[in-house]
């Protein structure tokens, strides 16, 4: 049994004295047994040395909805959200190049809103974050109300009113609808729809409150019910069943629904009334929208494709072609009886796009310029020049950050290739690979072309062919990148593979028949030598289904042959281990508790060095829920857990907290390391923070009075 190392976590004695540091580059012998002997605390960390604000700036719309009756105009004033947790909402006047109204939702998910509602009627937005609802009174424009939180649900997902001015919502992971009733105040979850529903991410209610509800991440699906009586469910199986996915849109059209679903190109078209299939629409949607209106004639709706605006008759469901459009991907299509207003992201904001339905071409172009909010930071590299590169949650693109000059940069626009990367690693100084969300892309950039994009190139699409979502876990050696991935929604078992980077190409990638590499077990973490690539596992799935039981896995497997040289579960009361690392023969890895140290000869434990007041045992496995990053060559070690970010001195025997038990700065566990040792967290989710690896050093005690008395 391995040798653990109780060292508390609790504010060092500020009466230890700390000796000086040792030499930044020491030679490390095989089995070195400076990382197996026990540690003993030092004085705390000064915590941070400087901060970066808004790390990475955005204005990236994530949603956009029309207002009308807001303003007594033919053209309405429109809500849209940004994603990111500040200045998510702006209210903007069509005809104006600022928004009218900015206003930041405190306390909100790090994707922002993911809903927008709006309620003519009564002059109010109603607007989801994480699993509350809230809303905004136009009479009030600079005020947020918080309704209410929606029992078990974490996330809040499309809201939809009925002819009572009622909203209604579906949420996960509870897998079921809400209600909100203005005249009571009350919200009210319902039952889940299905065992197999963790999601019920659409709802649209009909002008007969009929409510329907679109379902996954498992067997994706219809339910329906009346508002009256939401208990009485009719379940509407898609006529294409999948075993995972979701339905990504619905839409009433006259008397059908247009209903689409992820990995079915066609728009599916269902009888409301005889709630049966009745048509497939080979032209797919951009975005699956739809147009929205007031007042018009029901007989016609509008959609874009292929840069295209099109007409389609709600009764024969005939398309007319109208003309050419700039937008390719519309967050928001809305007719008039002169216009067709498509809208779509910009540079800087938005524009709208008027298309004159008379002459069937755009007559003028509104561009909107956003207030910029940040990306909660998602990934962070250290890179061989020095800088810091950063990926952001729900994002589009990369950025950088010149630590010496503070010069920012990011990639362009341009580029649609990139989206939120989950992790990243860099062969040389030419070459980066990039894991993005949600396909599970494998995407290769050329650095010397970052501003062209042609030097952003997709290797492959992992999620096609390997039903992959996510990859967070990379490695390198002299010759070769590795990658190791999260599985689809509704899935377990995550694949690995290999890049050549002469070649650019993939090279093979392993995925266990389907069944993951490690059986049921997602690839977190990894990391090669020249023979041998090593990786850990966490238990954690991909969303909704539940998470896989046992302890996590360590294995090491030998490059050429692609065999398996050992596999061991080193730590019993581990669901996950994260950041393997190779340092004198051992491998480091991190959980929740701290560091275990591994025989990289036989993957057995041989000492765990306690930095947490966690217990494993008691948090569920993750995806990134600890790292530790490599410093002077591996004698120090900087980790992360459990809202405790420490660094540990190998030569030195000593371990200390980097700021204080008490202190309300909190680091992540996205950490990056420069060339010079520079160690990059995370602080309040935009903001990149160098942090102090150094302990204080105890106050000077107060020098002795002269003696001044006359001898």
């Amino acid at each position: 049994m391995a040798d653990v190392d109780q060292v508390p976590t609790l504010p060092s004695d500020p009466n230890l004295v700390s000796p000086d540091s040792p030499p930044s580059n020491p030679l490390l012998s095989d089995h070195d047994p400076i990382f197996t002997a026990s540690l003993r605390r030092e004085r705390n960390t000064g915590g941070s040395l400087r901060k970066i604000k808004n790390a990475f700036s955005t204005t990236k719309t994530k949603v956009a909805v029309p207002m009308p009756g807001l303003q007594e105009t033919d053209i309405p004033w429109f809500a849209v959200s940004i994603v990111g947790p500040t200045n998510q909402l702006q209210i903007i006047d069509p005809y104006s190049a600022s928004p009218a109204h900015v206003i930041t939702v405190p306390k909100s998910h790090n994707g922002g809103l993911e809903s927008l509602l709006w309620d003519e009627q009564n002059l109010l937005l109603y607007l989801s974050t994480k699993g509350n609802l809230l809303v905004w009174d136009s009479r009030k424009p600079k005020q947020i109300h918080t309704i209410g939180a929606v029992p078990q649900a974490t996330t809040l997902y499309e809201l939809n009113l009925d002819s009572a001015g009622n909203v209604w919502g579906g949420a996960y992971p509870n897998g079921a609808p809400f209600s909100y009733r203005k005249s009571t105040g009350k919200i009210r979850a319902y039952p889940r729809l299905a065992a197999d529903t963790d999601y019920v991410r659409r709802v649209v209610v009909d002008e007969r409150d009929q409510v329907w509800l679109g379902t996954g991440s498992r067997n994706p699906r219809i339910f329906t019910h009346t508002t009256t009586k939401p208990l009485s469910r009719t379940e509407i199986k898609l006529p294409q069943p999948m075993e995972n996915g979701f339905i990504s849109s619905l839409s009433v059209i006259g008397d059908f629904l247009a209903v689409s679903a992820s990995n079915i190109p066609e728009q599916l078209v269902l009888d409301r009334a005889q709630k049966s299939w009745v048509n497939r629409l080979e032209r797919m949607w951009s975005e699956r929208r739809v147009s929205t209106s007031k007042g018009l004639d029901p007989e016609w709706f509008y959609s874009v494709t292929s840069g295209y605006l099109y007409a389609i008759n709600t009764v024969s469901w005939a398309d007319r072609k109208l003309g050419p459009v700039a937008s390719a991907a519309p967050l928001c299509i809305y007719a008039t009886r002169r216009h067709v207003l498509v809208f779509s992201e910009d540079a800087n904001g938005i524009k709208i796009e008027f298309f004159e339905l008379r002459t069937n071409s755009v007559a003028r172009t509104q561009y909107i310029r956003l207030s910029t909010g940040a990306f909660a930071i998602q990934s962070l590299l250290g890179l061989s020049d020095g800088k810091v590169m950063l990926g952001g949650y729900m994002g589009s693109g990369i950025a950088t950050i010149d630590l010496v000059t503070g010069r920012r940069w990011s990639s362009p626009d341009s580029q649609d290739v990139v989206n939120q990367v989950e992790g990243m690693i860099e062969f040389d100084q030419s070459r980066i690979y990039l894991g993005s969300y949600g396909g599970a892309d494998i995407i290769s950039l050329d650095t010397r072309q970052r501003n062209n994009v042609a030097g952003y190139q997709l290797l492959d699409r992992l999620g096609r062919k390997y039903d992959q979502s996510r990859p967070f876990a990379w490695a390198t050696n002299s010759q070769y990148v590795f990658f190791g991935t999260v599985p689809d929604y509704g899935l377990s078992g995550g694949a690995i593979g290999q890049i050549d980077p002469i070649s650019n190409k993939i090279l093979w990638v392993l995925n266990g028949k389907g069944e993951g590499f490690v059986s049921s077990q997602s690839i977190v973490g990894l990391v090669a030598d020249e023979q041998h690539l090593y990786g850990t596992t966490s238990g954690r799935n991909g969303y909704g289904i539940p998470d896989s039981s046992g302890p996590a896995s360590i294995f090491k497997m030998d490059i050429k042959s692609k065999k398996i040289v050992w596999i061991t579960t080193p730590v019993p009361d581990a669901s996950a281990l994260y950041a393997p690392k190779i340092v004198a023969g051992w491998i480091l890895c991190a959980d929740a508790e701290g560091i275990n140290v591994i025989d990289a000869t036989t993957g057995k434990v041989v000492k765990r060095h306690r930095l947490t007041t966690t217990k494993n045992s008691e948090v569920r496995a993750g995806w990134t829920s600890a790292n530790l990053v490599l410093v002077a060559g591996g004698a120090k070690v900087v980790h992360s857990a459990s809202n405790t970010t420490s660094v540990v001195d190998f030569p030195n025997g000593s371990v200390s907290l980097i700021g204080s038990a008490t202190a309300k700065e909190r680091y992540g566990t996205r950490l990056a390391v420069t060339p010079d040792g520079e160690v990059f967290g995370i602080y309040k989710r935009t903001t990149l923070v160098q942090l102090d690896l150094e302990p204080r050093r105890p106050k000077n005690k107060p020098l002795e009075p002269k003696n001044t008395k006359k001898t």
